[in-house]
């Protein structure tokens, strides 16, 4: 089984949680804000954290919500990661589609989070607000993401943003959405080129999956759910990585992650 650092599951998903857990070794499972007002996202986390099968996190994804009047509330949520926006603007942060840095009160709400050791996921920031959140001393990571040097999109990180992220020990989750991997039609090898470019840039401890799954409309072929992981691991064990080597990738490193810090 693969553990997932992104997917989308309580606000785009139907069936049971408790069948994520039984497909994932572990996974974290964002909260995306949408149109949800800061009350339906307080319904949705406590429902979460009342009944949340042991080995799943609490991710949130775009907390424009997020002000003095509330940041304790969510502080207290532990969540595995925040991310400031989703791809455009909003009351925190510039997003991939949009351009400006963090706002003053983006840079209050990193600094708390910071000073709380709950890291920024930054999958969704322009590199302006990238540069910014490092510079109010957060811990980076990117929940599920694809590298520009294998294929340019907006979401995608460059080399200069991996490294960012692998020299303060963040984790860099690889998305299996179609449209950050490639050219038309996405497989299982395309995963693997983006895992292995961050992996010979950075090492491989720095690099997990982040599926994304219930949260995008196209997925890579074969990889359309959690059961598709066998046609990943092939790849990867064509290409010369060991068995161990790719345990980590697929599991370790994200159980490793979330093991050292208190969720």
């Amino acid at each position: 089984m693969i553990a997932d650092f992104h997917n989308d599951f309580l606000t785009s998903g139907s069936g049971n949680i408790q069948e994520i857990s039984e497909k994932t070794a572990c996974a974290v499972c964002a909260v995306y804000r949408g149109s949800r007002s800061y009350l339906d996202i307080v319904n949705i986390v406590q429902r979460f954290l009342k009944d949340r099968p042991k080995n799943l996190y609490l991710g949130l994804e775009d907390v424009g919500y997020a002000d003095e009047s509330n940041l304790d509330e969510i502080c207290s949520w532990r969540p595995v990661y925040v991310s400031l926006t989703w791809n455009g603007r909003n009351e925190l942060a510039g997003g991939c589609g949009a351009s400006g840095g963090l706002t003053d009160k983006g840079r209050r709400a990193v600094r708390r989070f910071a000073a709380e050791k709950i890291p920024i996921d930054c999958a969704h920031l322009n590199a302006e607000s990238f540069r910014e959140v490092l510079d109010c001393g957060a811990f980076p990571v990117d929940s599920h993401t694809c590298l520009n040097a294998v294929w340019r999109h907006d979401r995608n990180l460059d080399d200069w943003q991996v490294k960012e992220i692998a020299a303060r020990g963040g984790l860099i989750g690889i998305t299996f959405v179609e449209k950050f991997l490639c050219a038309g039609r996405a497989h299982a090898e395309d995963v693997f080129r983006h895992v292995d470019h961050g992996v010979q840039a950075c090492g491989l401890k720095n690099f997990c999956l982040g599926t994304d799954y219930f949260g995008a409309d196209r997925f890579a072929a074969k990889l359309e759910n959690y059961e598709g992981e066998e046609e990943l691991r092939i790849c990867f064990l064509k290409r010369g990585y060991s068995r161990t080597d790719i345990d980590r990738i697929f599991a370790q490193n994200l159980q490793n992650f979330l093991s050292k810090k208190v969720f």
